[in-house]
C-alpha cells in the first residue's frame, strides 16, 4: 500500500507497478475501467464569525468573490474545489496557497481566507482543533471516489471486496 501523485496512479496502474488505485475524480485516468466507492461533498471553512459561515446560498459566484485560499496549482484537490461549482474561477494570483490541508485550515484560522474542505477530511478530523466554522454545502458537485484495478488481475475479486468493505466503512462514517 503508497500514496502517490494522482497524475502518477493511473500510470502505475496501466504498467503493472499497481494492482488497484483508489482516485478521486473528476481526474482524467484514460480509459481505465472504474468502480464508484462514494461521493465526497464539501464544507466551507471560514474564520469564526465570518459572514459566510452557516448561509445555505453558496454558489460559484459568491465563492469567487471571497478570498479563496487552495492548495496550489497542480493539486488534484485545487481542481476538485474549483469544479464543485460551475463557472467558478480560479483565484487571481497565487500570493495565497498551501501545500496542505492542515496549512490551509491555520491559513483560514488565522483569516487570511477561506476554502472547501472535502467531507472524507472532516469525518477523519481534519478540522479538529482548528477554530473555524464549517458550513455544509450541499449544492456543491462532489467528488467522486473511485476503485480502479487492472481487469486481467488475478486478484479482482478480491479488489471488489475491498471495494465492497470501503463502501460499507463510508456509510457507517456518515450515520
Amino acid at each position: 500500500m503508497r500514496e502517490e501523485l494522482t497524475e502518477l496512479l493511473p500510470e502505475g496502474l496501466a504498467e503493472g507497478r499497481l494492482d488497484l488505485i483508489i482516485i478521486a475524480l473528476p481526474h482524467d485516468i484514460g480509459t481505465i475501467e472504474t468502480e464508484l466507492l462514494f461521493e465526497d461533498g464539501y464544507q466551507l471553512a471560514t474564520p469564526v464569525g465570518c459572514s459566510l459561515a452557516g448561509r445555505t446560498d453558496v454558489t460559484g459566484e459568491l465563492l469567487a468573490g471571497a478570498s479563496l485560499l487552495l492548495l496550489e496549482k497542480g493539486h488534484c484537490l485545487q481542481r476538485h474545489a474549483l469544479e464543485a461549482y460551475a463557472g467558478m474561477p480560479s483565484p487571481p494570483g497565487d500570493a495565497f496557497a498551501a501545500t496542505s490541508l492542515p496549512t490551509l485550515l491555520s491559513m483560514v484560522e488565522e483569516g487570511l481566507g477561506i476554502t472547501l474542505l472535502p467531507q472524507l477530511a472532516i469525518v477523519a478530523g481534519m478540522a479538529r482543533g482548528h477554530l473555524v466554522d464549517l458550513t455544509p454545502l450541499p449544492q456543491a458537485c462532489p467528488r467522486r471516489v473511485v476503485l480502479c484495478l487492472r481487469l486481467t488481475s488475478p486478484h479482482a475479486a478480491r479488489f471488489r471486496r475491498i471495494g465492497e468493505a470501503l463502501r460499507t466503512a463510508n456509510v457507517s462514517l456518515k450515520a
